[in-house]
């Protein structure tokens, strides 16, 4: 009787393990991606806000609304952008593969047919504290 407990807990231990791995990830995940982040290009500087509730916005400098904003969904290291509104939202998601360090975030492109967003979101953003400090 003791062998069939132990055996159920010896393999209980690994899958409670693994569930506890993946969850830390998804939040290290979404935590790694909140803040504020900027980009300038040959066209426009722009800010790009992520929240904890999955809800971002983005802001062309030299106005003052929001041009667009929206929710996303994470999974792994990819996300899905979802716009809700502004000037420049679209009904069509965009799909991206994102790589965050201590003070930038890569975005590439998995699948994307909004052009505007595409050309905007993909590349490099600094972490705006970041820019502060150098």
């Amino acid at each position: 009787m003791k062998s069939v407990h132990l055996t159920k807990t010896l393999l209980l231990i690994p899958i409670l393990f693994f569930f506890m791995l993946t969850c830390s990830g998804q939040d290290n995940a979404v935590t790694s991606l909140v803040g504020k982040w900027v980009k300038t290009t040959d066209e426009v500087s722009a800010s790009f806000v992520i929240s904890s509730d999955n809800k971002w916005e983005v802001e062309f400098t030299g106005d003052d609304e929001t041009d667009v904003y929206g929710s996303c969904v994470i999974s792994g290291t990819k996300i899905t952008f979802n716009d809700e509104g502004g000037q420049y939202s679209s009904e069509e998601p965009g799909v991206y593969e994102f790589k965050v360090s201590a003070t930038s975030l890569t975005f590439t492109q998995v699948n994307d047919p909004v052009y505007g967003r595409s050309m905007l979101v993909a590349g490099t953003w600094t972490k705006a504290d970041a820019t502060l400090k150098e």
